[in-house]
């Protein structure tokens, strides 16, 4: 059910708290490799509040979005993967011993008991072995276990029924940005640590990989929008010119000293944030853990010098995410914005069209 492995034939459909994304793609084979191409893209934003801390409030305004992005990009396939995360998404990492099939399927059954916070019965479970390490003992195995809780996955799979589209996958964010990036940053995934942070409006993703084996999975509950509600109460100024602070435009009777210093302290906040994952990423180990290089995906991550700031701050080699690093499009044909301003955007909604369909 959850996204841990890949699946074809689906339109990655990212449903933020505020706005929607959806991108189609064509795979042919090259050199026995997937190779891919954008073949439709569209993002509609969304009615205030239709979507609050995680949770679909008005379910007929997302509908009805999701089938505006569809009619007005014109995308006839109606096979979708979405994704999901929160506090209601549980992912644990177990290092079991290396058992059968069938008693490895229940031992995980008990450790979901175990290690989940809510009653089992009301939780949707899977999970995926992962790579072995180089350093582990044949003894055992590592699983990544992941829950949620199914009246979160029926609110949003109730949404997608609802705009009369075919709900094949259910992912969740950072294992879709976890194969964005390894399908356009293979040289950096296959041999290096990386942590992608996704900046979204309502929560702040993050995922760390130690060459491409997921490892420490956090989301933190500050997003864009809370940083423009403390801005416009920082500055006594009102929602829409915070919202024009935060993304760099000037204001009517707000010197810019004044703008970027509110910004820098509501940026401070989240450094905060993210310096405590990175601190426990490292927390216990013999061998100190180093990660090589962050990228910033989400609409906060074209927010002015946020990428400097995070190296000055952390002294690790920092850029944009760009979900189309390796991936084909028209720019004759599709709008060129997506692939320009609005890129940041599409990580998880790329990694979801990169699933494949069963059969």
């Amino acid at each position: 059910m959850f996204g841990i492995g890949k699946e074809k034939g689906l339109v990655g459909l990212d449903i933020g708290s505020d706005s929607i994304k959806a991108i189609e793609f064509k795979t042919k084979q090259k050199d026995g490799q997937d190779v891919y191409e954008v073949m439709k893209i569209g993002l509609e934003y969304l009615p205030h509040d239709s979507i609050v801390e995680g949770t679909i409030i008005d379910s007929e305004a997302v509908a009805e979005t999701i089938k505006l992005i569809f009619d007005g990009n014109k995308i006839s396939n109606k096979n979708v993967a979405i994704s999901v995360s929160g506090s209601s998404v549980i992912i644990k990492k177990l290092s079991l011993p290396a058992m059968e099939t069938e008693e490895l399927a229940e031992s995980i059954i008990w450790e979901a008991r175990h290690n989940i916070p809510y009653p089992y019965e009301e939780t949707n479970v899977d999970y995926a072995i992962m790579k072995p390490s180089s350093q582990a003992a044949d003894a055992s195995v590592d699983i990544l276990l992941v829950a949620a809780k199914k009246d979160k996955v029926s609110n949003y799979s109730n949404v997608v029924q609802q705009a009369k589209k075919n709900l094949h996958v259910i992912e969740v964010d950072v294992f879709a940005l976890q194969n964005t990036m390894e399908i356009n940053y293979p040289e950096v995934s296959k041999e290096k640590t990386v942590a992608i942070i996704n900046l979204g409006a309502n929560a702040t993703n993050v995922i760390i990989s130690e060459k491409e084996t997921p490892q420490l999975f956090r989301d933190l509950a500050i997003g864009g929008a809370l940083i423009a509600e403390n801005i416009r109460k920082d500055l006594g100024t009102s929602s829409e010119d915070a919202e024009k602070i935060l993304k760099g435009m000037p204001v009517a009777d707000i010197p810019e000293e004044q703008s970027q210093s509110a910004i820098n302290t509501n940026v401070e906040n989240l450094f905060e944030e993210i310096e405590k994952t990175f601190s426990f990423y490292g927390a216990g180990e013999e061998e100190e853990k180093k990660i090589d290089k962050v990228f910033l995906s989400g609409g906060l991550a074209n927010l002015k010098g946020l990428a400097k700031s995070f190296e000055d701050r952390f002294k690790i080699e920092t850029e944009i995410f760009n979900p189309f690093r390796n991936i084909f499009y028209n720019d004759k044909k599709l709008d060129s914005t997506y692939f320009q301003e609005l890129s940041p955007l599409f990580g998880v909604a790329s990694g979801l069209a990169i699933r494949k369909m069963e059969e």
